[in-house]
């Protein structure tokens, strides 16, 4: 028989897609379970299932020896019991990674996002959209066959749609720079330096207010890239940090963080990445500026079949509430969290454009404050057609 040409948008660099998912969660707005739920968000019950739509579109086109990638997803998200939280979001991102040479290369590209903000510490019924901005450039230049200089800025805007949390709006400028030794196997040790920028645009600093509304951070430390094996290979960086508050000196944090992913793949199957960590987050609120995050992550995946892939996620989170030290939460001075996670996700491939999910989640989290425990169960379905 004769062949024929396969169809494609645009020579398969286009590619659109609609997604439909179903979630029930049984407690949808993290409420302890010392909290009476009608009190807390009207309603005796905590659960809800609510459906997504997401339609969305990848581009990815070269031209000579420079890419561009473009993409954006709508989604609309409608709860069955709790419709007042019913919301419409979007994902957008347009990058250009250019190339300049043979040894000068890097990404020029902005993304943007509008998604609900999780309601692990909102903890009540009130929807809060948060919109993520980004920018950001980066390049990287081989000065010599085995030296590499890697630099890049990036602008960061996050705003909350709650009133109550307009203070929480955040704009964050940083740079970095890594000079690195590069092996001719890909291996690489380098030396690293970051600077980071603050600013809180809705935050007028007042004597006595216990929120700061600027801070400056250092950061320098050093880099590892080491495939090990052809089987397994490991990423680690260590830096000493020092944070500091333009109006809140007592908030002013000094002290190191790390981190290390370790890949293990014995089989093609296979897969095994852990995930250990030492890091600053960036929570706020009026008895915390941010959180020195400890936790391991393990993300086993293996797959049965060419079309079947079954992968389990476990993490366990130490959360240390820091900055404005002394100030008493709840009664209880220096919160402490413990957070555990636990997911595991089906996919099955009838074909190449369609995809079928099943997800199941366990998470709870445990304090030294009392009323901000809570326990979830998250289970969700989802099917992908891709033209």
């Amino acid at each position: 028989m004769p062949v024929t040409k396969a169809f494609a948008f645009w020579d398969d660099n286009l590619q659109i897609f609609v997604e439909e998912r179903i979630t029930n969660d049984d407690n949808l707005f993290r409420i302890s379970k010392s909290v009476d739920p009608v009190a807390a968000i009207g309603s005796p019950s905590k659960s809800d299932t609510y459906r997504s739509t997401l339609v969305g579109l990848s581009l990815d086109v070269p031209v000579s020896r420079q890419r561009f990638q473009v993409g954006y997803t709508w989604s609309d998200n409608r709860y069955n019991r709790f419709s007042d939280i019913d919301y419409t979001g979007r994902d957008a991102r347009a990058i250009w990674m250019w190339q300049l040479g043979n040894n000068l290369n890097g990404q020029l590209g902005y993304t943007e996002t509008l998604s609900l903000a999780s309601f692990d510490y909102i903890q009540a019924r009130t929807p809060d959209l948060l919109k993520t901005r980004q920018d950001f450039l980066n390049a990287t230049y081989f000065v010599a066959p085995r030296w590499r200089v890697q630099t890049g800025i990036n602008a960061l805007e996050q705003g909350n749609s709650d009133p109550v949390r307009h203070l929480d709006d955040v704009n964050i400028f940083s740079s970095d720079l890594t000079v690195s030794y590069v092996t001719p196997v890909d291996t690489s040790v380098g030396l690293s330096t970051r600077v980071e920028d603050g600013r809180f645009p809705n935050r007028e600093f007042v004597t006595g207010s216990l929120l700061d509304n600027t801070y400056r951070q250092y950061s320098a430390g050093a880099i590892i890239d080491w495939t090990i094996t052809g089987m397994s290979h490991v990423i680690a960086r260590a830096d000493h940090v020092s944070r500091h508050y333009g109006h809140l000196p007592q908030s002013d944090f000094e002290g190191y963080t790390a981190n290390a992913e370790y890949d293990w793949k014995p089989t093609n199957k296979f897969t095994l990445p852990v995930l250990v960590r030492r890091e600053i987050s960036a929570f706020q609120d009026t008895q915390s500026n941010f959180a020195l995050v400890k936790g391991v992550t393990l993300r086993p995946t293996l797959s049965i079949s060419e079309k079947i892939d079954v992968s389990w996620a476990v993490d366990h989170s130490s959360w240390y509430y820091l900055g404005n030290q002394g100030l008493v939460s709840g009664g209880v001075a220096g919160r402490i969290d413990q957070v555990r996670s636990s997911t595991v996700t089906a996919s099955y491939r009838p074909s190449r454009t369609i995809a079928l999910m099943l997800s199941a989640q366990r998470e709870s989290r445990s304090s030294n404050t009392p009323l901000v425990d809570y326990s979830s169960n998250v289970i969700s379905v989802t099917a992908r057609i891709t033209f």
